[in-house]
């Protein structure tokens, strides 16, 4: 059993949780205020988890949550906190805490998010046993990097996949979510386990509650026999949840549930059914833009959240497009005698194109040309057609804008701020026009991207003058 840290400037609260944690097997220490648990946590090696209060003085928990992280980074932290302190603890999640418990909190609520930071310090540990000096591997099985952004997802799933962590994959229709979720399993404890993987979007909404936890006879009309729903399926392996944003709020909080109490009950039935599933969910769609319009549940959300990896579009991976041909066509043409190639030419339009439909269509053009092949060189009257012809068409535009004698005569100032600006235009592409994340990404402050942006104006409230030293 693990060694609790429980922090509480209420003696009642640290009693009663002392007492129960006790009765259920642990060991705890206790602290009355932030600094006192500093102390215990700095000098007791043998504490495996924290349990917290927020509303604290005269250093609150939130406080508390980051200095413990700068200690031990890999320490969970569970905090309680009252309704009115919510949003914070839900950022607290956003900034890496575990868990938490609105007070009145249940006994068997505390004790199951207990239950999930003992597993995860135990999964933790089982990483961390292997060779520390061993070099990350970047690529699994199907997954294709050389694009500094994709290197860091693969090194995110090597050491996110031996935990028991919920992650959630961010990307565009085609980035390949289900291929990453299914490296995350196959990389797991439970990779000799079930791996089921459903698309919300795909079921009618009157039909998704049947199927996410089963039914009993008589439950609806056409129930004729008990059903096992796929959480019963995926018991002791992986449920995948694409285009979870496609799920309706009251299935949502239904949901909720299941993650937080781990068990299940059919539709029409009155028993609980204990599972043990790690889940994984995928979005084309921004959630956090959802939960902002109430479409989507915040708390379902961080709860999905723990670990969260945004894929990349393939067009602004453009390194990784002739890796990922050569790997489609090594797949597809695994029993010719011969492996073709790709002709200068045809490698050209690949990346001249800007892969709206992203590595599934990209998969897909291999297909079509490969399907044509008659000799061992993939040419471009092999593409489609379409795509033929739109590369082409990014050819000549970037031909046109490419400086030429016509430009000889433009000052360095002149082309750099011309560069710059169409570099400004490609990030801001990327984050959807997401400003924020622009200035993020280019390391420079919100005000100063403003302010490169000659056609935008700043922000409401923001100052014009003597904006923020850049990052």
């Amino acid at each position: 059993m693990s060694k609790i840290l429980i922090v509480d400037d209420e003696a009642r609260i640290l009693l009663l949780l002392q007492s129960l944690l006790k009765a259920n097997g642990h060991e705890t220490a206790t602290a009355k205020d932030g600094s006192g648990a500093l102390d215990l946590v700095r000098n007791d090696e043998a504490l495996d988890l924290v349990i917290t209060d927020l509303r604290m003085a005269p250093m609150d928990g939130m406080t508390l949550f980051r200095e413990i992280k700068s200690l031990r980074p890999q320490m969970p932290v569970i905090l309680l906190t009252a309704y009115a302190s919510v949003e914070t603890a839900i950022e607290a999640m956003k900034c890496g805490a575990f868990d938490y418990l609105t007070k009145p909190f249940k006994v068997d609520e505390l004790l199951a998010a207990v239950s999930r930071a003992e597993e995860h310090v135990k999964s933790a540990a089982t990483a961390s046993s292997a060779d520390p000096n061993a070099p990350l591997r970047y690529q699994f099985e199907n997954l294709i990097a050389t694009n500094s952004t994709m290197l860091q997802v693969c090194e995110m799933i090597q050491r996110v996949s031996p935990t028991v962590a919920t992650v959630l994959i961010n990307g565009e229709s085609g980035t390949g979510k289900e291929v990453i979720a299914r490296t995350i399993h196959n990389n797991s404890p439970r990779k000799n386990n079930a791996w089921v993987a459903v698309n919300c979007a795909a079921l009618p909404e009157h039909l998704l509650e049947s199927e996410m936890f089963g039914h009993v006879k008589g439950a609806f009309t056409g129930a004729v026999t008990d059903k096992e729903g796929l959480f019963e399926t995926a018991n002791n392996g992986t449920l995948f949840l694409d285009e979870i944003s496609s799920m309706p709020l009251l299935l949502q909080g239904k949901l909720l549930r299941v993650l937080q109490e781990k068990e299940i009950r059919r539709v029409g039935g009155t028993k609980n059914i204990p599972v043990d599933v790690r889940v994984i969910v995928a979005s084309n769609t921004n959630l956090e833009q959802l939960v902002a319009q109430g479409s989507f549940r915040a708390d379902l959300y961080y709860r999905f959240a723990v670990i969260t990896l945004d894929i990349p579009a393939l067009r602004d991976r453009t390194e990784d497009i002739l890796p990922l041909a050569r790997h489609f066509i090594r797949t597809e043409t695994a029993d010719f005698k011969t492996q073709p190639k790709l002709s200068q030419e045809a490698a050209d339009l690949l990346t001249a194109y800007k892969w709206p439909g992203n590595v599934r269509e990209l998969e897909n053009a291999i297909k079509h040309a490969v399907t044509f092949l008659q000799d061992d060189i993939i040419t471009p009257d092999l593409l489609p057609p379409r795509i033929v012809s739109r590369a082409q068409e990014n050819q000549s535009r970037q031909s046109a804008q490419t400086p030429s004698s016509s430009s000889a005569n433009t000052s360095l100032k002149g082309f750099l701020k011309l560069k710059e600006k169409e570099y400004l235009d490609k990030i801001l592409t990327s984050t959807h026009g997401d400003k924020e994340k622009a200035a993020q990404t280019l390391q420079v402050s919100l005000a100063t991207l403003y302010r490169k942006l000659s056609d935008e104006t700043p922000p409401s409230g923001a100052s014009p003058a003597a904006p923020a030293a850049e990052g």
